[in-house]
């Protein structure tokens, strides 16, 4: 019976994939392909504690999340826009250390054609079967590199998972040459003050609850993590996603048009 029942899901699920892929009312930024709608992370806002929502959370559009067909998430298509319409993607000469590296960024980087990309994470062989090679051991609070050494620095919704951040932070103004920017994208509440997090919240199901993923260990304040970054050093050149995108482009290509680029330079 339990056969019979997973053969029907699965020709279910191909056919409500087959009627996505007949609509155009949405497209994936990365691949170009259109649809009807972007499939959602774990139930999407439904899902979503009444904890995290009274936060107001800025971070993935979690029902507007993956693409059916290339399977890139709105912080990668995010990512892409951003660097396409302010001309950031690097020069062929340049240093990039990328913590975590997504698989379509990853594949944009090396057609760069860069003097070195350093791709780290403090799990690498998570990416062994992801088609990323030559991911490299690094510990964030820690990394194992020479003072002004590179161009660029990406953290991804990193930080959010990182016990000491500042630390992070300090280490990242260390790496960077003068002039070099890094973007530290992070989900951040705009009502707090200060960031929350508590050594109490130990268990997976507490973490998934208050701070919205068993591998977060605090939800970032806005406002101190401005704060944090002008105090390690760091210029802000946060750049609004209303300043340089219209109305309808979130909606369209499946992105969260609050969240803003978190983009800093080391003057």
């Amino acid at each position: 019976m339990s056969y019979l029942k997973s053969k029907a899901n699965n020709l279910k699920n191909r056919f409500f994939k087959l009627l996505n892929t007949l609509g155009n009312s949405k497209q994936c930024y990365i691949c170009k392909k259109t649809f009807s709608r972007f499939n959602k992370y774990r139930s999407g806002s439904s899902n979503v504690c009444s904890w995290s929502k009274n936060l107001d959370i800025v971070g993935s559009d979690i029902d507007n999340f993956g693409c059916p067909f290339c399977s890139c998430h709105d912080r990668e298509r995010h990512f892409f826009a951003y660097f396409d319409k302010l001309n950031l993607w690097p020069r062929e000469n340049a240093n990039i250390l990328h913590f975590a590296p997504e698989n379509h960024l990853y594949k944009k980087f090396v057609s760069c054609n860069l003097l070195e990309y350093v791709k780290a994470d403090w799990e690498p062989d998570l990416y062994i079967n992801r088609g990323i090679q030559d991911v490299k051991k690094i510990n964030l609070m820690e990394i194992s590199f020479a003072d002004n050494y590179f161009d660029i620095v990406i953290c991804n919704h990193i930080l959010e998972h990182v016990p000491d951040m500042q630390k992070s932070l300090t280490e990242i103004y260390r790496v960077l040459k003068s002039g070099g920017f890094a973007i530290l994208q992070t989900p951040f509440s705009k009502l707090l003050h200060k960031h929350f997090e508590d050594p109490g919240i130990a268990t997976d199901e507490q973490r998934d609850f208050f701070y919205g993923q068993n591998d977060h260990v605090r939800i970032v304040s806005e406002k101190q993590f401005l704060n944090d970054l002008k105090n390690a050093g760091f210029k802000l050149a946060v750049v609004r996603h209303e300043d340089v995108f219209d109305s309808n482009f979130a909606k369209i290509y499946g992105m969260n048009s609050r969240e803003d680029l978190i983009r800093v330079v080391k003057i």
